[in-house]
């Protein structure tokens, strides 16, 4: 991963050093996190460059611009280019190539195939390219956009500048600075099966689309957008082939993918959140050796059993497996740690997810200072029937008539958005959903009609989601240095996937039956098997949003006074009142499910403010708010996933026996009661008062604020009498006994009668 920028005078007029240099300094300046080992310009005639570059491959060699020997032709490439050993062979019949660098083959490619450059690419890449002699300059991006690049053309159409964030672009100072209030608040994060990608989010500003290239003639000043790739259409199915001979082609394709994404010089980890989809790329990639994994240690994580999964998983794997605590309730995330997050993902709909998924990165980087690359299990359930759960609101069952129903609800939402688009009135619209009404004529009315398989809707429906967690992905690594990866999103195995025939969808896309038979053999059946969950939704999704409320209000409403600002300013539709009545009355719900909606439109305004105003760093040297957990209190590894569903520990038993054991003898061996476990923080947490311990059971999590009662619990191991932690822990015994008593009481501990 790294940083590129530039621009071009359209008009002709040639760069000034003394004047574009320092231009290109400050757009390269504002992409220093993606590109931190090493900084390189090019200015040539009307055209400059400025390449960030974060070292992954060819450390030594591979310094960018990349030139042909004769000087024609200069790229840049942001990404990785995994099949580069053998299209390296190939060239070498043609060309003499001087480096190791996977992405030098680029401008050899180029000069081979012109347009066609990027058909032999099998890779993540956004890239800018200048043919010399020609006079031309091509930005273009993978086929399915995991890495981004944007470009507008300014001042009057004198100027085209290009850059991989948007914060690079505000560098320039012809770039518009104006948030696309419109765009916004018509987002709809997916509810459209027309496969698209999202808006910039800001006025004038583009986005080179995924398998997109644009071509700028400089003679003729002529932009023209080209793509050279879309899924292809469903051919004739390979006769007599069944389901398993798919599951095997599945299997052995994403093997290859993810083998072809451990291609570093570098240390590379992974973000395992105990699902099917990440489980099954570690079980892959740990067959090349060891690597650190990171998972997300929380309310929700703990209750829906992803951390204790994640545990499991990595412990049959023998991998480091790195629990980073979030306490929701405490977690130390004020306005300015906001600003930062948001300002690194560049888009208003942001809210815990990325807040996680930006400390957990942040987390990485300090326990790992050498990691740069970082694998990733996105990109599954877009293609595979990840999202049925959620399409049928319930866990599917087996049949094909779940893939029916998968397909009923989305012509149903077509036809409901068609209806809309066409200007029908609600009452119809709802009609038309139904399909009391014909969908077919919906769809004519809005412009269009709506063919293709079920997968093909599904595919479309989800598109958009798909780039909102690449783009958000993409933006929480990189603000720490660090490279996103996802073998889920080889163009091979998509393409295998569109040629699976109509009549298996029903075997093996419903809730991912493809992947979780492709397991079958790489992990135990239980893991494989496990129900798709939501991140931090669920049970105890009130924590997250209320963290997220409480982000909003603390210091006197600091964020929700800039987001009025920001919008007064770029003639936004704030209203100062309305905003803060509403945000009242979200505070007033205790699900806390209205605070998505009033977190997008203060982030919209935030956006607006600091586009005009500047942003703030995006990495700070202060401590990290979040740290890693580790389990204590039995003496062997906890499995946190028994905590799930745990029996009530506050039983007639358990209070008739604290009634019993009033005064615990000094002799008597104490333990932690069944379901419960103990969590502390290894480098102290301040959500924990001094003590940075936990308590968790019953789904629940709750910081301990006593430091003797954390100190008393972190030694109970059901092998120590009273006595023994007293003295070991030079404990004061009489207020201990009294703590003891309590907790016996409320069942978080428990004596072993006849134990000394």
């Amino acid at each position: 991963m790294c940083g590129i920028a530039g621009y071009v005078h359209l008009d002709g007029r040639p760069l000034v050093a003394e004047v574009d240099a320092p231009i290109l300094a400050a757009m390269g300046g504002a992409l220093h996190h993606r590109g931190p080992d090493d900084s390189r310009t090019m200015l040539w005639e009307n055209v400059g460059f400025v390449f960030k570059r974060l070292s992954i491959v060819d450390i030594e060699g591979g310094a960018q611009p990349l030139e042909t020997p004769d000087g024609q032709v200069c790229a840049m490439v942001n990404g990785e280019i995994y099949n580069h050993r053998e299209i390296r062979r190939d060239l070498a019949a043609r060309h003499a190539l001087r480096t190791h660098s996977d992405c030098e083959v680029v401008p050899y490619l180029y000069l081979d195939r012109d347009l066609g450059l990027c058909d032999p690419l099998n890779g993540m890449f956004a890239m800018a390219l200048l043919d010399r002699r020609k006079r031309r300059i091509l930005l273009a991006r993978d086929r399915m956009g995991v890495k981004p690049l944007f470009y507008c053309v300014a001042d009057g159409g004198r100027v085209l500048v290009f850059a991989s964030e948007l914060k690079g672009l505000f560098a320039h100072p012809a770039v518009p600075r104006v948030f696309d209030w419109h765009s916004a608040l018509s987002d709809s994060l997916g509810s459209d099966a027309q496969p698209r990608e999202r808006a910039s989010g800001f006025l004038g500003i583009e986005r080179v689309p995924a398998a997109g290239i644009v071509d700028v003639d400089l003679g003729r000043r002529a932009v023209n957008i080209r793509r050279y790739w879309a899924l292809p259409p469903r051919g004739e199915p390979v006769a007599g082939k069944p389901a398993a001979w798919y599951v095997d082609g599945y299997r052995a394709l994403l093997e290859d993918s993810v083998r072809m994404r451990l291609m570093s010089d570098v240390r590379y980890g992974m973000f395992l959140s105990g699902g099917i989809d990440s489980s099954m790329l570690a079980a892959i990639a740990a067959r090349a050796g060891p690597f650190p994994t990171f998972t997300v240690l929380s309310r929700s994580t703990i209750g829906s059993g992803d951390a204790g999964s994640a545990r499991e998983v990595a412990s049959a794997l023998g991998l480091p497996n790195h629990q980073v605590l979030f306490d929701e309730s405490a977690i130390d995330i004020g306005p300015d740690r906001w600003r930062r997050v948001l300002w690194a993902c560049e888009m208003h709909s942001v809210t815990a997810e990325q807040l996680f998924k930006f400390y957990l990165h942040a987390y990485a980087k300090e326990r790992y200072p050498d990691l740069k690359v970082m694998l990733l299990g996105q990109g599954s359930d877009e293609f595979s029937g990840g999202y049925t759960s959620l399409l049928l609101g319930r866990q599917p069952g087996t049949g094909a008539d779940e893939w029916t129903a998968v397909g009923t609800r989305l012509h149903s939402m077509e036809a409901a958005r068609d209806a809309a688009s066409a200007g029908f009135v609600d009452l119809y619209v709802d009609l038309f959903g139904s399909g009391l009404l014909s969908r077919e004529f919906a769809a004519r009315a809005a412009g269009g009609t709506r063919t293709g398989t079920t997968w093909d809707r599904y595919v479309g429906f989800f598109r958009q989601n798909l780039d909102y967690h690449l783009w958000h992905e993409d933006r929480t690594s990189s603000a720490h240095s660090i490279e996103n990866r996802v073998p889920f999103l080889d163009y091979r195995l998509l393409e295998f996937l569109a040629q699976v025939p109509a009549s298996l969808h029903p075997e093996l896309f419903v809730d991912k039956r493809i992947l979780r038979a492709a397991a079958h053999g790489q992990l135990p059946g239980s893991l494989a098997a496990r129900p798709k969950g939501a991140f931090f939704y669920g049970k105890e999704e009130a924590h997250a949003f209320r963290m997220m409320y409480g982000i909003l209000q603390s210091n006197g409403g600091e964020l929700i006074e800039q987001a009025l600002a920001g919008s007064a300013s770029t003639d936004g539709p704030l209203e100062a009142d309305g905003l803060r009545s509403y945000a009242a009355d979200v505070g007033r719900d205790p699900s806390g499910r209205q605070v998505t909606g009033l977190l997008w439109l203060v982030n919209m305004g935030l956006l607006a403010d600091m586009a005009v105003r500047g942003g703030p760093a995006i990495s700070s040297a202060e401590r990290l708010p979040v740290a890693e957990a580790q389990l204590c209190g039995t003496g062997r590894p906890i499995e946190i996933e028994r905590i799930a569903g745990s029996p009530s520990t506050d039983s007639p038993e358990k209070r008739a026996r604290a009634a019993v054991v009033s005064e615990p003898g000094d002799g008597e061996v104490v333990a932690l009661a069944p379901g419960t476990v103990v969590v502390r923080s290894r480098f102290g947490d301040a959500g924990a008062g001094a003590s940075g311990v936990y308590i968790v059971r019953n789904e629940k999590m709750e910081a301990v604020k006593s430091p003797g009662w954390a100190k008393f619990l972190l030694q109970v191991d059901g092998q120590k009498t009273l006595r023994q932690i007293v003295d070991g822990g030079r404990l004061n015994r009489s207020q201990l006994r009294r703590h003891v008593r309590a907790g016996i009481a409320e069942g978080i501990v428990e004596i072993l009668t006849g134990r000394r």
